[in-house]
């Protein structure tokens, strides 16, 4: 199975739809799963809804069930100006998905100043919260901000992702879920994520995969 050297890799196997065009992912779509921690959890639950991705829990860990030149099913109904796909369809068999545990948008909680809770009613501190007036892919609101230890693994597997095929792996094409399964993608919001889970706009973070990939070559 070809995954990163740093991953772990799970006994279960999630459901391959088949092989890139170009036997590798032109890029990768960035999601937050919008539930609590544990990224075996996430991709138990996956597999039990026949999807297909790798994830990143809290502490950085990254956990694999799926080689890195199969596709499946993560992005839904998504699109993007490079790709030949309308307003219908998915990027899923362009694309490889890459969940990170965190809990998606969550809102300010009355009478609790300093207190956000989540759409399943767990309660968070501020310090965990990050705030986007609306920029770029970013839908305006307040969001579960990934862990430094998940950004540091998420640049690190993409610049994996990148050595193994450098040809065909384009960092313009990591894109956020935000970017395919919203305005800029299909014309409305479908998806939000990462928005400002992730400490900077889309345009931002390929441009830090630009200059991180840069030091390597």
């Amino acid at each position: 199975m070809r995954v990163p050297p740093f991953a772990k890799v799970m006994k279960e196997s999630m459901r391959a739809r088949g092989t890139y065009a170009l036997g590798w992912p032109v890029g990768a779509v960035v999601h937050f799963t919008a539930g609590r921690d544990g990224a075996e959890k996430t991709i138990r639950g996956g597999i039990g809804n026949g999807y297909t991705y790798w994830c990143i829990q809290r502490d950085g860990l990254l956990v694999c069930a799926h080689s890195a030149e199969k596709w499946g099913y993560h992005a839904g109904e998504s699109a993007w100006r490079k790709f030949a796909k309308k307003l219908v369809g998915s990027v899923s068999d362009d694309l490889i998905g890459i969940e990170i545990n965190a809990a998606g948008r969550v809102e300010p909680i009355k009478g609790k100043p300093g207190k956000f809770k989540t759409w399943y009613g767990e309660e968070l501190d501020a310090k965990d919260v990050r705030y986007t007036p609306g920029k770029d892919n970013q839908l305006k609101g307040y969001y579960h901000e990934y862990t430094e230890a998940q950004e540091a693994t998420l640049i690190k597997t993409l610049v994996w992702l990148k050595k193994q095929n450098p040809k065909v792996f384009d960092f313009d094409l990591v894109l956020g879920h935000d970017e395919v399964a919203g305005p800029l993608g299909i014309g409305r919001w479908r998806k939000n994520d990462p928005g400002a889970a992730l400490s900077c706009t889309m345009p931002e973070f390929r441009a830090k995969l630009k200059a991180e990939y840069a030091k390597l070559t």
